[in-house]
């Protein structure tokens, strides 16, 4: 997965009492869980049901990229809590794609804590400058995430994805390292 290409040999990262950790094949079916939730998979671009099987599969083909990397966030108590990814990750013009979701009976706040970890060491400790993200136009949570992390809006694919609703508009966000957002946040501060 690319991820024990930057992380520490153990595949850890941690910044104060949070931390992110490289998936394992042991995490699969706990993800899986949070993935095929409901809440989760409504506002997923791929919408269906996985089953376990494919989801192995799928891990076996993604651990091999180069250009991604999938972790698990473990909150205070070291309870995963969360799913962070980046793919498409360009190390020659350093920018990538991200997504993420939580667990479904995490506690509120966990979103942000997860999200503002994740920038910290995706802009200070890879050394991206970009980070974009795609959000489906009825993910309104995801949407205003965004603007609260400080991420742009780049552009509005109008009826751009076909979701069991119909036709669904895409914005695409965008963080640039060292962008001061309206959110108070400075990208690529150092903890």
């Amino acid at each position: 997965m690319g991820a024990a290409q930057s992380m520490s040999s153990e595949s850890f990262w941690k910044n104060k009492i949070m931390a992110l950790r490289e998936i394992g094949e042991n995490d699969l079916e706990l993800m899986l869980r949070w993935r095929n939730h409901p809440s989760v998979r409504s506002s997923m671009f791929s919408q269906s049901v996985i089953e376990l099987e494919k989801h192995k599969l799928w891990f076996e083909r993604e651990f091999e990229k180069s250009d991604s990397e999938w972790l698990i966030f473990l909150d205070e108590g070291n309870t995963p809590r969360g799913v962070m990814y980046f793919t498409e990750m360009n190390r020659v013009s350093r920018n990538a794609f991200w997504g993420f979701y939580t667990a479904p009976d995490a506690p509120p706040g966990t979103g942000t804590k997860m999200g503002r970890e994740a920038l910290i060491y995706y802009f200070n400790d890879l050394g991206f400058h970009k980070l974009n993200a795609d959000v489906l136009e009825s993910n309104e949570r995801s949407y205003y995430f965004h603007l609260k992390l400080g991420f742009n809006v780049e552009g509005v694919f109008r009826d751009q994805y076909m979701g069991t609703e119909g036709y669904e508009s895409v914005t695409r966000f965008a963080l640039i390292e060292g962008a001061n957002s309206g959110s108070g946040l400075k990208v690529c501060i150092n903890e």
